[in-house]
């Protein structure tokens, strides 16, 4: 099972809008209740079709976001500073 990895874009009404991370221009969108875990806005998941069971897989690559964040959080303090 090839998995792929999106960063969690936005929530809207029923749907969950994700970007691929290395390619912007491939968007996934899935219903509300097909997304199973307890992500938020910015998350990187790993996201795996599951044909099985006609739905999908996600899983929260924690230590990837939390890097990513803090390196944003760095160069944003490194903006204030001059």
């Amino acid at each position: 099972m090839d998995s792929t990895k999106y960063v969690l874009d936005h929530f809207d009404d029923f749907f969950v809008v994700f970007f691929e991370k290395n390619n912007k221009a491939n968007k996934l969108v899935i219903l509300k209740d097909k997304f199973t875990i307890d992500a938020k806005e910015g998350d990187l998941l790993e996201v795996n079709i599951n044909k099985e069971k006609s739905g999908y897989d996600f899983k929260i690559l924690n230590e990837v976001t939390d890097d990513a964040r803090e390196r944003v959080l760095q160069l944003i303090n490194e903006m204030n500073r001059k």
